[in-house]
């Protein structure tokens, strides 16, 4: 197949196709329960290794060595982030989806989410703050964070 790709940035394609993705089991491990523990009390928890710590939290960190479970406060920041317009199916969607790649400044890494924020006004290096749901309804998972919001917290 001999695919003419174009210089144009905002060019969207799609490949057809279906893919296969198998149900599996997955065992976070014991920081991984730290950290959905922490998301159902509405905290965002890492790994600190020495002066650092790593969200999401690692079992090990970068020398073998266990660590210790931290809560990380932020503030948080979009490092990166993509403006949804279209539904998975390819249909406009009322309002576009923000999602983010979203680092603390205390804290190495960062938790990929979504942001409520206008798609004309949000930037990298914005600052924002997690919004969790009501405490009846969250689960122990990352979606416990309903999305981030822009803070003032700078």
């Amino acid at each position: 197949m001999n695919a003419q790709w174009s210089k144009n940035p905002w060019t969207v394609y799609r490949f057809p196709g279906r893919m296969e993705v198998e149900k599996y089991v997955y065992t976070p491990g014991l920081h991984g329960l730290e950290f959905a523990k922490a998301l159902r009390e509405g905290r965002i928890v890492g790994t600190k290794c020495g002066d650092t710590v790593y969200v999401p939290p690692t079992t090990f960190c970068p020398d073998m060595t266990r660590g210790e479970i931290a809560e990380v406060l932020g503030p948080w920041y979009v490092e990166s982030y993509t403006v949804v317009h279209e539904s998975l199916e390819g249909k406009p969607l009322e309002k576009p989806i923000i999602i983010a790649v979203i680092a603390p400044e205390d804290a190495e890494g960062a938790l990929v989410h979504y942001v409520d924020a206008d798609p004309e006004e949000i930037y990298i290096g914005m600052p924002v703050e997690p919004v969790f749901r009501p405490p009846e309804e969250r689960k122990g998972n990352i979606l416990d964070i309903l999305h981030f919001k822009p803070s003032a917290q700078a």
